[in-house]
């Protein structure tokens, strides 16, 4: 079956270029109502809280507290335009320096010459008589030494003046080496019967071995009888010259 060819399309619709009014009313009606909603929202809420900015502060480095003082040192160490900065202090003098020349200073001295030696004074001579006057003079005898001072004993306390005589002798005390002796000093107890119980050494003479000799010697010395009671009392030697040891002379060498 033929029939006539279609003119156009099959389905009508719109024309090609041309808006229909009905999306330009939707999109008028979209923009009157979001403008409706912002004024809404703007008459509705508050406004946004708003911090302002901080006050301007302005803080003053004086010197005299201890947080300031620190701070400005740290600032004047820290400058890099101090250290970067060359010297400007003037050195006083500088232009004004006397010109010394090399030749005024005296480096080295010249040797001077060696003085002649003096000769040796002869002594002036004699006559025969002379000689003979001199050869028959004998020297003077020498004068005898000193006899050596004597060791003493003292008591003291209520011991002194209480010992019985004779003491016994102190001759047979020596020192045994080379020294400088000092007084010994014993503390003595003495009995009831006048006999010396206790010896105590309290100043030393400086050898132990003649400290107990007259340890001894003090032990033989007899006391009157105190009376029933015993007594203390201190005795001092007192060194003479025949305690000290003479030197004994060194062998001499073989050859």
């Amino acid at each position: 079956m033929s029939g006539e060819p279609a003119k156009g399309l099959v389905f009508h619709g719109h024309e090609t270029g041309f808006i229909p009014w009905t999306l330009l009313g939707f999109i008028l009606l979209s923009a009157c109502v979001h403008a409706f909603g912002f004024f809404v929202f703007q008459t509705i809420y508050p406004p946004a809280a708003h911090i302002g900015p901080p006050p301007v502060q302005v803080g003053l480095l004086t010197p005299g507290t201890p947080e300031a003082d620190a701070i400005l040192r740290w600032i004047d160490s820290e400058d890099p335009a101090r250290a970067a900065e060359p010297g400007k202090a003037p050195i006083p003098g500088l232009m004004s320096l006397p010109y010394i020349p090399s030749y005024a200073t005296v480096h080295a001295r010249p040797v001077m010459v060696v003085p002649p030696d003096q000769p040796l004074p002869f002594p002036a001579g004699a006559s025969g008589l002379d000689l003979v006057r001199i050869a028959a003079s004998q020297p003077a005898a020498a004068q005898p030494p000193p006899p050596p001072a004597a060791t003493s004993l003292s008591f003291y306390g209520l011991l002194e003046n209480a010992a019985i005589e004779p003491l016994p002798s102190l001759a047979g005390l020596h020192e045994t080496g080379l020294g400088e002796l000092q007084p010994a000093r014993f503390l003595l107890g003495v009995s009831d019967r006048g006999e010396v119980q206790y010896v105590f050494l309290q100043d030393s003479s400086g050898d132990r071995t003649l400290d107990a000799s007259a340890s001894r010697i003090l032990g033989q010395v007899r006391f009157r009888a105190p009376g029933g009671t015993a007594m203390w009392g201190f005795a001092t030697f007192y060194w003479g010259s025949a305690v000290y040891a003479s030197p004994t002379p060194a062998p001499e060498a073989a050859p």
